[in-house]
This record gives C-alpha cells, structure tokens and sequence, in this order.
C-alpha cells in the first residue's frame, strides 16, 4: 500500500475514534482502540515515505516495528487466553466476606453492567446465607449518589437483608475498591481476613484477584454474565491491558 493510502487510513480511523469517544457512551475505549489503529497505520505511511529517501534506514525501521507489533500481539494473545481461563470464577466461592465491585450509576438507576454484578449479587446471598456483602463504590461524574449506595438501594428493594450489606462509599479504581474493602472490614469486624469472596464482571475477575493478592489477601471469584456481546468483547480487549497495568505497576 502506498504512503497516501497509509495516511488517509490513519486519518479516517483517527476521526472515527475521536467521533466514539465523545459520541457513545460506555465506548470511549473503541475510540482509543480506533485511534492507536490510526497511530500504527501512521507509522507505517511514514515509514513508506521515507522509504524513497533512506531506503535502508527505512527499511530497517518498519522490521523493528513489525517485531515489536508481533509481540504485542502475541502478548495480548496469551494474556486473552488467561483472562479467558480465569472468567469461570472460583469452584467453592463461599467466603465469609463478599465484596461486590461498583461500575456506572446512570443518575440514580444501576448500568447495565451493574445490574448484572447485582443479580450475581442476589444468587450469591441465595447460596450463602452467612455471606456479609461489602458494597463498594464511590460517586462519579453524571451520577447522583454513591455506587455503594445505588447497590444497597437495589438489592434492599428486591428484599436483601439490611443487615448481611455494607457500603464502602469512597472507591475510584478496583484498587481501592479492594483495599478500603479491608479497611472497612477491619474497622467494623476487628480482623482483617485472610481471604475474601470478590463478585464481579466475568472480564474482570483476573484483574481484581492479583490486585487483591498484592494487597495481602486472597480471593475467591464469583462472576456475573455480561449479555451484551460486543461491550463484553470490548471490555475483555480493555481488561488485557488493565492486567499490564497491574502485573507491572501493582
């Protein structure tokens, strides 16, 4: 493909991503993904730019980038393969304490991807009635109360006991839903347990246990079940790189 093909490609796919992220909601990281396929034809339009003048130089330049393209496929290849094999959840999930991971609030009403974590949340305290729930989310832009408290209100309405939930109400990432989780057991509870149930998206559940296991604690997944395919495929690409993130800088 010539440089001229290369750039308008790199362009319409970088327009298009700035279109999602701005436009659908719940989407922004298909923009993202939009724009690095704009930045990875980019590299190559230039590449095949300067092929005309340094055509050794250039040529040296695309294999080293289409290694290291190579690896990161690969990588994220493997680490698709283990998130696959972790999205079962644990074979006896029973623990004493259950923390229940916030996702998006719309207003007052649960997202779906929430709802879904509730339900999960309801068959859990089902199975287990000895089972205390942390529910563990703060306040984030375009919604009107805590995620915490959005869960409460749901599963008391639907006839939870009051009395088997908690809400942590000041939680931003997985990482603090997990370590203020502890924090609230511990104050509440005098022991900060070994061990810890953790419901969540199926996508999700890796990223959660080995940011769990470096807060001290080990886990035991219970997963909810995504219905909506393409924001579980999306979601699934975005938890590859959350997993970097927390293998590297955990």
């Amino acid at each position: 493909m010539q440089a001229r093909y290369w750039l308008f490609a790199a362009l319409g796919l970088f327009a298009l991503g700035v279109v999602v992220w701005l436009t659908i909601y719940g989407y922004q990281f298909l923009g993202f993904l939009l724009c690095a396929a704009g930045a990875v034809c980019a590299v190559f339009g230039v590449l095949d730019l300067l092929q005309k003048r340094f055509p050794k130089a250039a040529t040296w330049l695309r294999r080293v980038f289409a290694g290291l393209l190579a690896v990161f496929l690969l990588l994220s290849v493997a680490t698709g393969v283990w998130l696959g094999v972790s999205m079962g959840g644990a074979e006896d999930p029973a623990a004493e304490f259950v923390v229940v991971l916030g996702a998006g609030v719309n207003g007052t009403v649960p997202s779906q991807a929430l709802r879904e974590r509730l339900e999960a949340a309801q068959r859990y305290m089902a199975e287990y009635p000895d089972a205390i729930l942390i529910l563990s989310g703060g306040q984030g832009d375009n919604e009107n109360l805590t995620e915490a408290e959005c869960m409460y209100l749901w599963l008391t309405e639907r006839g939870a006991d009051p009395e088997r939930l908690r809400r942590e109400e000041y939680a931003t990432s997985t990482e603090e839903n997990i370590a203020f989780s502890l924090d609230l057991i511990e104050a509440e509870f005098g022991v900060r347990p070994e061990k810890i149930g953790v419901i969540s998206a199926e996508y999700h559940l890796l990223r959660a246990s080995l940011l769990a296991k470096d807060a001290g604690v080990e886990t035991v997944c219970y997963p909810s079940h995504t219905k909506n395919r393409s924001f579980f495929c999306l979601m699934f690409v975005r938890e590859i790189f959350g997993v970097w993130y927390a293998l590297v800088l955990g």
